[in-house]
Formats: C-alpha cells, structure tokens, sequence
C-alpha cells in the first residue's frame, strides 16, 4: 500500500500533467519512448492514480469514506484541529474587471460554462455573476 500511495505522489507530482504508458501498460518516459521508436498513450495521472486506488480499496471519490479517514487520521495521530478555515479571498475592482474581461474572451470561444469559469478562478458562481452584471 505504501508503494502504490509513493507511486501516486510522483505520477501525479509531474510537471507536464500525463504520464505515458505503452501497449502493454508500463510507464514510460515520452523521450524514451521517442528515442526507442516505442508507440505510448497519454493518460491522465490523477485518473490512473484514483482508479489504481480504489483497486486497492481506497474509494477516493467516496466524500464520506474520504471523511471518515480524514477523522481517523487525525484522531490516530492526535492532530485534532478541526477542519480547515480559509480566508477569504478579496478582489479589488481593477481585478474583477481583468476577470469580465477575460471571461468575454472565454464565453466568445465557447469553451466554458460560467460555473466551470468561475471553479477555475476560485471564486463563487454567484459571486461571479453578480461581477458580470455590475
């Protein structure tokens, strides 16, 4: 278990966000793989490592479970602080206006839904339409 959480820290720690995997389902390094004429597929990382977890019995996309170990842990290692509480962000006019302005850009594309704009940027979509409005 151990090695396949390590496994999971470096697949998902890479720097060009896939992790390539020949026919037979090794991974590989893409020069490598260039250098040795070897055919590869591009795979999301945090896919791989979620399925090969939940393989092992660690449903990651389980939010109670997630929870529930979460507790576990904290209880196990006496780090009891409670859930985390984060400040909120705050956005001065000039950078709202920069966020409009490249959501006009976004919208005229037609890559994105207002929702999934304003998950990326970490802001509320409520927030985010009252921007688009004032």
């Amino acid at each position: 278990m151990r090695d396949l959480i390590k496994d999971a820290i470096v697949d998902l720690k890479k720097g060009d966000g896939f992790i390539y995997v020949t026919a037979d389902g090794s991974k590989i390094d893409l020069h490598d793989a260039a250098k040795q004429g070897i055919s590869v597929t591009p795979v999301n990382p945090k896919a791989q490592v979620i399925k090969k977890l939940e393989e092992a019995g660690l449903p990651l996309n389980d939010t109670r479970f997630l929870n529930e170990l979460n507790e576990l842990i904290s209880l196990v290692t006496g780090n009891s602080a409670g859930p985390k509480v984060t400040k909120r962000r705050t956005f001065s006019d000039a950078e709202k206006s920069k966020i409009v302005e490249e959501w006009k850009k976004v919208e005229a594309a037609g890559k994105k839904t207002k929702a999934a704009f304003a998950r990326e940027i970490g802001v509320g979509y409520q927030t985010f339409i009252n921007w688009l409005r004032g």
